[in-house]
């Protein structure tokens, strides 16, 4: 979208919204009217949308656009049946125009109608021009994808990849398919062919990088994605997929730098890339950076609950333990779905002293994620600091009824009963632990504080393995 656009579009934005602000209807053309609706759609405005719909129905009541609009309202709040009523409007008034026919297999896919929906999907197609012809094939693989025919949803896939490179989420379900299928050679033959097509298309080599990135071959999703910024210096997805790449090597500063890059490049900077540079800043130990990028990522969205999240977990690791159970109270109640925010406001709560609400965290933090070990070790080792065994023993066993099968669980309900005093029942934990994996049980010894216990915890396992 050219600057000159955004500058035409905000202009009509701005006058439409002062004539609604001051009780004015102005008469616009249909197509302003579309733009002014795609613009509300972008920003997920919706009742702004509808606002603009019912407005534009005053002068064009009889518009299959409109009302092709009105059924997307309808869908996207969940009204299913009426943008069917919709749709089936538009369909009378301009049977055969494109858009009309998208959503009807749109509705009709929504609904799991899907030959109904490939129906008119195909109708679309012979109606569409060029540019469009890649996403109709995109939503028409994803309608097969959920009626679960893979082999026709990967055909698809890939010809809507051919059509238009920039559908990067093509890839990824191309890739998944393929992993499905046992076609990944397939798929990069096609990357490989499309490349050869174009080797100057920037885009070709940056669904490769993608490929490659699934694939877990971040060398060579690096050598993609650098091939794809010598051709467009300004891409900006393929500096971020760098700082992934990197990211999954453990190479932090090349991340950051990657991060950097995209941050240079970009024209309107999202919180997520501020987000990256602060995650990438933390993993190098460097939190003072890291909570100045994630606060950058607020002021661009103050809802932004992995900000919240990234400026309290630094401040945590800092030390910093009222400011993190401030940043991370937000985090959790802008997602109270997610169990690394829970986990990280237990962490700081218990750190600050604040044990009943670090107990309640981890509670919250285990109900959601119940097979995460390191929390209940965490959860249990407040209790075990406070001298209250027994609820740190009754911690583990909740612990071993999610995850009955890991040692480390074991070995540290062993310990804690070997603490309390509690010998017969401890060498029964040491001796299911030592069954599951023996070489593990050097995490019992470390733990142990005395070393008259060490030895005699040696001795035992040494016993065993005889």
């Amino acid at each position: 979208m050219s600057n000159q656009f955004n500058d035409d579009i905000n202009k009509v934005i701005k006058e439409y919204e002062k004539n609604l602000k001051e009780g004015r209807s102005d008469f616009y053309d249909l197509d302003t009217f579309e733009e002014i609706l795609e613009y509300y759609f972008e920003e997920f405005k919706i009742n702004k949308a509808l606002s603009v719909c019912e407005h534009a129905e005053s002068f064009y009541p009889n518009s299959a656009l409109i009302k092709v609009y009105r059924s997307k309202i309808s869908a996207y709040m969940g009204n299913y049946k009426e943008a069917l009523q919709l749709s089936n409007e538009a369909e009378k008034i301009a049977p055969n125009d494109y858009i009309v026919l998208f959503q009807k297999g749109t509705i009709h896919s929504i609904l799991g109608e899907t030959e109904k929906a490939i129906g008119y999907f195909y109708k679309a197609l012979d109606e569409s021009h060029a540019s469009e012809k890649g996403e109709l094939l995109y939503n028409m693989a994803i309608t097969y994808l959920s009626a679960d025919q893979f082999d026709d949803a990967y055909e698809v896939f890939k010809s809507a990849l051919a059509e238009d490179q920039s559908l990067e989420e093509a890839v990824y379900e191309l890739y998944d398919l393929a992993l499905k299928l046992n076609k990944l050679g397939d798929v990069e033959t096609l990357l490989e062919a499309l490349i050869d097509l174009n080797p100057y298309k920037a885009e070709s080599w940056y669904n490769k990088g993608i490929f490659f990135s699934q694939a877990k071959q971040f060398d060579k999703a690096l050598a993609s994605f650098e091939y794809a910024t010598l051709v467009n210096e300004k891409f900006e997805n393929a500096y971020m997929h760098m700082g992934h790449c990197y990211l999954n090597k453990k190479e932090f500063a090349n991340a950051f730098r990657k991060y950097l890059e995209a941050l240079q490049v970009t024209k309107k900077p999202t919180p997520e890339l501020y987000c990256h540079l602060g995650a990438a800043s933390e993993m190098m130990e460097d939190y003072n950076v890291g909570i100045r990028y994630f606060k950058k990522a607020l002021e661009i969205d103050v809802d932004y609950d992995d900000a919240w999240f990234g400026v309290g977990e630094n401040h945590r690791k800092l030390g910093n333990f009222l400011e993190a159970t401030h940043y991370l109270n937000k985090a959790v109640k802008l997602n109270p779905h997610y169990d690394e925010y829970w986990y990280a406001l237990a962490k700081a709560e218990s750190s600050l002293g604040n044990f009943v609400a670090g107990i309640e965290a981890f509670k919250s933090a285990t109900s959601l994620n119940p097979n995460k070990i390191g929390i209940w070790l965490d959860w249990s080792e407040v209790y075990s600091k406070n001298e209250e065994m027994d609820e740190a023993i009754e911690v583990m066993k909740k612990a071993i009824n999610n995850i009955p099968e890991h040692a480390s669980l074991y070995y540290r309900k062993a310990a804690y009963q070997l603490l309390d005093g509690k010998m017969n029942e401890a060498f029964t934990s040491i001796q299911k632990a030592l069954e599951l994996d023996y070489d593990a049980h050097q995490e019992l010894i470390d733990y142990m504080p005395e070393e008259s216990m060490k030895q005699i915890l040696k001795s035992a396992i040494d016993k065993f393995k005889r």
